[in-house]
């Protein structure tokens, strides 16, 4: 049985995993934009992401951003219209998160970013609070490509990437979020 569920059609990925896709020319352009939903697949690891659903959009990243997407990289949009998306936090501001990246994508080629579900984030150098399973905000920051973590009882000044939900990774300065990106960012 397909990992897909049934509460969209089908969604064809190159590579057929959309924490791998990375393609210049789209199969069928009308899908881009899509949100589908995937049960994540073992891959022989034991953690947080394993055996959960994911909800990934398939976009186009921005050909001009300066920062290339890599796993955790913070996405904004560059051009909703188009579900065109960059690295770069300065297009259109803090407040326009398109998602997350789980791969590593050529600036200009069509890929995915994770909006639901446990993800990979990768945040700054010093975050506000550093990530724990205790459920703090994650927040886009200043920085292109990355995140921050609030401290509890602080007020998120932009909208939440979602909430930490594993141990922070110092020397990766990255850990594991529950992502809830909103479809009206």
């Amino acid at each position: 049985m397909s990992p897909n569920r049934w509460e969209q059609p089908a969604v064809y990925l190159q590579s057929g995993d959309p924490e791998q896709e990375n393609t210049p020319i789209l199969y069928a352009p009308g899908l881009l934009g899509a949100r589908f939903t995937v049960n994540q697949p073992s891959r022989g690891q034991v953690g947080a992401e394993e055996g959960r659903s994911k909800r990934y959009q398939l976009i186009r990243t921005d050909s001009s951003m300066t920062v290339a997407p890599f796993r955790g990289a913070v996405a904004w949009w560059s051009d909703k219209t188009q579900y065109l998306v960059t690295t770069t936090v300065t297009a259109l501001g803090r407040g326009r998160i398109a998602g997350v990246f789980q791969n590593a994508i050529t600036p200009g080629y069509f890929g995915c970013v994770q909006v639901e579900g446990p993800a990979t984030v990768k945040f700054i150098d010093a975050p506000t609070a550093n990530p724990t399973a205790a459920g703090l905000f994650v927040i886009p920051s200043a920085t292109n490509a990355k995140a921050d973590c609030l401290a509890a009882g602080s007020a998120a000044t932009y909208p939440a990437l979602g909430i930490s939900a594993g141990v922070y990774n110092a020397a990766a300065a990255e850990a594991v979020v529950d992502l809830n990106v909103p479809e009206t960012t």
